[in-house]
């Protein structure tokens, strides 16, 4: 049972009630921990704004607003320069080769601290900016997945947890402060619309950032480069809002639908009429033909595994809609209902694939270092699901022999690349990274794709959306 789903309790019912494992009592170290986080916080900024960093601070600045960015970013936003000032303290390094202000910070303060201080201190050293995908809102935080790597995370912050919206990504930096985490700065909210794009674009330049000879996975990227989120996020969703209103515009053409002569009832007359309008559009919704599902119906889509996660991603976005109309005071619509009538489970219930029983030893090694590997080559966590799972219905229908991990290893990579159409993966490429010849990587690759009968985009193990799909939707 993971925090957030425990009990809990005010005062009075934690004094009646025994302390036993699954019961939470008042946590009187949360107020204590939060004054420490704020403080070590203002003590950074601080320590940040010291004459001897100027000329730092002055370079940094010129990284983060680079021309490129100031035609997004302006720097008079208390948002991005906020974002500008947390990026400085956190990962931007002094020089070439040395060390970042935090690291300094904690060298030369490190004697004043005491141990609750210090500690909090080393778990910041690691800390970096990401997008989070919001789960959960509660009125104590929210429950957010790490994007990137599949992490799932408590943000104990009753005020983001008011003004957030369920399913929104939130491009932030998140700071541990005892068994839960804390934004630190600004925390920037864009509609699930742009997640794709978003990760996409970043995997692109994950990649260009391997191509020059940095080494690591995505911890050491965003370290080094996740400052540029705020341009990538920036950037396309100015150049999405018209996508994100033609969608709102869809949900809300019911309104339009309205006769004229109810736009001189009552508000509540007219709310009941939009109710019932809702009522009959969501209900016809299942099982009519959507262009974002190649012309089928949500209903149509969901017998099988892929076509039910990209109709959930489809009901994220319709919820992410009803939840903003609700949280507005304005008539909406339960998507729940929608979910049940589909026989979808609910979000934090749902669990698509089962756990993989592995009955060669050798193709249980090849799925533990296929995780490792794809991680480090910036793949997200959903891909290296979609590669194992597709590792393993090709064991169960080939029986492949494993004389060489590295061999078949290449020939995954290799076939994830080609189901995503990515850029600058080669077999050359990938021989040269696992040692094995070019040849073998494209014998195995073959028999990967003939046996699974594999298409670019193939539903199945892509996270991506199929260009005929967008199409459809962009002609709508």
């Amino acid at each position: 049972m993971t925090k957030d789903e425990r009990p809990q309790l005010n005062n009075q019912e934690a004094a009646s009630q025994p302390a036993t494992s699954t019961t939470l009592v008042y946590d009187f170290l949360r107020p204590k921990l939060e004054r420490v986080a704020q403080d070590l916080h203002d003590a950074l900024v601080d320590y940040a704004e010291k004459e001897n960093f100027a000329a730092h601070l002055d370079a940094a600045f010129h990284v983060f607003f680079s021309e490129d960015a100031l035609e997004i970013l302006d720097p008079e936003e208390e948002a991005a320069f906020i974002s500008f000032i947390e990026w400085f303290i956190y990962d931007y390094r002094l020089s070439p080769k040395g060390g970042r202000l935090i690291e300094h910070f904690f060298k030369e303060k490190k004697g004043t601290f005491g141990p609750l201080e210090q500690e909090m201190l080393q778990q910041w050293l690691d800390s970096t900016i990401s997008l989070y995908e919001v789960y959960q809102v509660k009125e104590d935080g929210i429950g957010a997945e790490d994007l990137f790597t599949g992490e799932r995370i408590w943000i104990a912050d009753a005020n983001i947890s008011a003004g957030v919206t369920l399913w929104s990504v939130l491009l932030c930096r998140l700071l541990p402060v005892g068994d839960g985490f804390q934004p630190s700065g600004a925390a920037l909210e864009v509609p699930p619309m742009f997640k794709y794009d978003i990760l996409r674009q970043t995997q692109a330049d994950f990649r260009h950032w391997q191509h020059r000879g940095r080494k690591g996975g995505w911890q050491a990227y965003l370290k080094d480069r996740g400052y540029l989120l705020n341009t990538t996020v920036a950037r396309l969703f100015a150049a999405g809002q018209e996508e994100l209103f033609a969608q709102e515009e869809e949900l809300n053409r019911h309104d339009m639908a309205l006769p004229r002569a109810v736009l001189g009832l009552s508000p509540e007359t007219r709310d009941k009429l939009l109710r019932q309008y809702y009522e009959e559009y969501f209900r016809q919704w299942p099982d009519t033909p959507h262009p974002g599902l190649r012309g089928l119906t949500p209903r149509q889509y969901c017998q099988n595994p892929a076509g039910r996660r990209r109709v959930r991603e489809l009901l994220k976005e319709l919820e992410f809609i009803e939840e903003r109309k609700k949280q507005a005071g304005e008539v909406h619509y339960d998507i729940s209902c929608l979910r049940q009538a589909l026989n979808l489970p609910p979000e934090e219930q749902s669990s698509e694939r089962q756990a993989i029983k592995w009955l060669n030893p050798a193709h249980k090694k090849v799925a533990e270092e296929l995780r490792k590997s794809l991680a480090d080559a910036g793949y997200l966590k959903l891909q290296v699901d979609n590669a194992v799972q597709l590792w393993a219905d090709f064991c169960r229908l080939a029986q492949p022999e494993v004389k060489k991990t590295q061999t078949w290893l290449a020939a995954l990579e290799y076939t994830m690349a080609r189901l995503e159409l990515t850029a600058g993966v080669t077999q050359k490429e990938l021989g040269h990274k696992y040692h094995v010849a070019a040849g073998t990587v494209s014998s195995n690759f073959r028999t990967i794709w003939r046996t699974l009968g594999l298409e670019s985009f193939d539903q199945r193990y892509t996270t991506q959306e199929d260009p005929y799909s967008k199409l459809l939707r962009f002609l709508r």
